[in-house]
């Protein structure tokens, strides 16, 4: 079993500060390209650890469906999880691992890019994050017209390999010809409902373990419809206005309302 000592300071070195907002994370990538000695040993190392019998799972993939650009059609929005360093779609997850640490190296190896394309070649790719320790989507869904300019807004929330349960929930528009940033605020993890084949296990300060189970396609597809089925965190739509459930300062839950045409009303949603 991996020292734990020495990979808190693998993730103190790579990533100093997880959940920020997609414009911070997308700069993640930089610092995976700069690994000092000591992190290129601890890979090695974390890289003997791996069983040969383990085997790569691909991860679910969100599709979105809605009118997004307000063209009175609907568009289907695709994930993409892909590795940095080939180009390719890549798996999110593995089966077999022995530890969490495994998971977290091994994505961090991967300089993963996540991003959504659209079945409309007209609307441009939306940027989610890359490099650093990422995953991917950990939830999506369309969100409706929510500020009433005609359009579909998505919403979407980046899933971390780390050991925090602190997240954004980020919704998104499109206008003008590209994707803008409508608003965003805090939530916990363990608020989300699992992704297919996952199993978040948490602790009393954050999350623990990733657990794979591939076994039973019936535990699959009911995964999927709870994804499908849940809510997010936007209980009450009022013209232009919506009052959420999110995290405030204080780590605690709270209900607001937020009027989507005041920009000022955006809550800071930098990892506390």
């Amino acid at each position: 079993m991996l020292n734990k000592f020495l990979f808190f300071i693998l993730f103190c070195i790579v990533l100093p500060s997880c959940h920020t907002s997609t414009e911070h994370t997308e700069s993640l990538k930089d610092t995976t390209h700069k690994k000092e000695p000591a992190t290129q040993d601890l890979f090695a190392k974390i890289n003997e650890s791996i069983s040969d019998s383990v085997k790569p799972i691909v991860g679910y993939r969100f599709c979105i469906q809605g009118d997004f650009n307000g063209d009175g059609h609907k568009e289907v929005l695709t994930e993409h999880f892909i590795n940095g360093i080939t180009h390719k779609e890549t798996n999110k997850f593995y089966q077999g691992l022995k530890d969490y640490d495994q998971l977290v190296a091994l994505t961090i190896q991967k300089n993963p890019e996540s991003f959504f394309t659209c079945s409309d070649p007209q609307i441009d790719t939306l940027a989610i994050a890359s490099g650093g320790q990422l995953l991917g989507v950990a939830f999506a869904r369309n969100e409706g017209d929510l500020n009433q300019d005609g359009t579909d807004e998505l919403s979407y929330v980046v899933n971390w390999a780390d050991w925090s349960n602190i997240n954004t929930y980020v919704i998104m528009t499109y206008q003008n010809g590209k994707w803008e940033e409508l608003y965003t605020f805090g939530i916990w993890d363990w608020q989300l409902p699992d992704l297919p084949e996952v199993k978040n296990n948490y602790g009393l300060f954050g999350l623990v373990y990733k657990e794979i189970d591939v076994s039973h396609d019936t535990t699959y597809q009911k995964a999927e419809r709870d994804l499908k089925s849940f809510k997010g965190f936007i209980i009450q739509r009022r013209k232009g206005k919506i009052r959420i459930i999110q995290r405030n300062q204080e780590a605690e839950l709270d209900t607001i309302w937020v009027d989507l045409n005041r920009t000022s009303t955006k809550v800071d949603n930098t990892s506390q």
